[in-house]
């Protein structure tokens, strides 16, 4: 059969040609955008062009490894600088996501920055990957304890030292949880326990310094809690013990040098800055009481005992709303906490009340006093005094 029309050999000569051609010219312009993206990135020459700066190559972010955060958190924690710390150990986490010791070093330093919620949620996260990891059993024994779940905490921790009798930041932990419970031999006992095994252990001196707290042994309680601080200077924890300690003691100065400390090792040291509301506002110094509540209560807005010390504070300088106010706003966030306030909050409340005229608000507060401590002379004596100035 003849084919009708050209060659098509032919055609495919011609078709060819022009096929080359077109490939070479995108091959030239691949090469020239290559080109110019290399000089974009500094790979190549930048071509004379007046007054133009040329791009500068950007130098790609190094990837830390596990073992380079663990050592940025070592060095945070070692300069007191627990949330970065766990920052790091979070991050390390993240890479490392089935190491039960990342999470449970991470817990521990959350309860001392006072976030036990969060650190039981990383304790049994630890767990999830490692049942029967005593170090996470023993941090999430201390953060019930912080959360005064005291039984729990018990049980936990009994259940580590059985498993464990020569772990002594086990014992340390039990000795915490024994005194919240007003075992003070007990308690007395498994901290010397924890130091016997580990005389340089920080979280056993600072138990052990605890459990004499607790039973009234201030000067004994002063001296472990300096132990622990010659171990390892920057504890703002530690520190918030010593100022509450040196307050009720009555050295305020030196309570407020305490604080001051622990506030220049962590800035968001709420705990410190409502201590030193207190101080300051029972020394008369109600400016700077005033300054520090404030701060308390904006790094920590959850915070009831700052809300309720302010509503104290301004009830005592007459400013009657903004005590009714802070009073107020403490109730609801211990009903959302599941805590409550004292007959003295709700007394202070009453007559913040029936001083802007609101005696039925007023005798409602006083009734819930008197129902919290019905056998409470002193509580019941200032509700009927209240009753009186309403009319009742």
């Amino acid at each position: 059969m003849l084919w009708r029309g050209r060659d098509p050999y032919r055609r495919r000569e011609s078709g060819c040609g022009c096929a080359g051609f077109l490939l070479a010219l995108g091959l030239a312009l691949i090469g020239i955008g290559y080109g110019l993206v290399q000089v974009r990135l500094g790979n190549l020459p930048q071509p004379f062009t007046p007054n133009r700066t040329s791009t500068p190559r950007p130098t790609p972010t190094p990837t830390l490894s596990v073992e380079s955060f663990v050592r940025l958190a070592e060095e945070a924690e070692a300069k007191g600088d627990f949330r970065t710390a766990i920052e790091y150990f979070d991050r390390a986490s993240r890479r490392q996501t089935n190491d039960p010791a990342l999470h449970v070093r991470a817990a521990r330093l959350m309860v001392f920055i006072n976030q036990p919620q969060r650190a039981e949620q990383r304790a049994r996260r630890a767990l999830e990957i490692a049942p029967e990891h005593l170090p996470a059993k023993a941090v999430l024994c201390m953060a019930l304890d912080w959360q005064k779940r005291v039984a729990e905490a018990l049980e936990l921790c009994q259940a580590v030292v059985n498993a464990d009798p020569n772990y002594a930041t086990g014992h340390a932990y039990l000795a915490e949880a024994l005194a919240d419970a007003g075992n003070f031999a007990a308690a007395r006992q498994a901290a010397q326990r924890a130091l016997e095994l580990e005389p340089t252990n920080v979280d056993a001196l600072r138990n052990m310094g605890y459990v004499h707290e607790v039973f009234g042994r201030y000067d004994t309680a002063l001296y472990y809690y300096q132990r622990a601080l010659e171990m390892q200077p920057n504890l703002p924890h530690v520190l918030n013990a010593m100022g509450r300690l040196y307050f009720v003691t009555g050295r305020s100065r030196s309570a407020v040098s305490a604080l001051r400390r622990a506030i220049e090792i962590d800035a968001q040291n709420a705990e410190a800055y409502y201590r030193l509301g207190v101080i300051y506002q029972t020394l008369g110094e109600f400016g700077q009481a005033r300054v520090a509540l404030d701060k308390a209560i904006e790094l920590d807005p959850l915070q009831v005992r700052a809300l309720t010390q302010r509503g104290s504070l301004n009830f005592q300088t007459r400013n009657y709303f903004g005590s009714v106010e802070d009073y107020t706003r403490a109730i609801s966030v211990s009903q959302a906490l599941g805590v409550s306030l004292t007959p003295v909050d709700y007394i202070n409340l009453g007559f913040a009340y029936r001083w802007i005229q609101q005696c039925d608000k007023a005798i409602e507060a006083w009734n819930t006093a008197s129902a919290m401590a019905p056998t409470d002379e002193t509580v019941q004596s200032y509700v009927r005094s209240g009753y009186r100035q309403c009319g009742r």
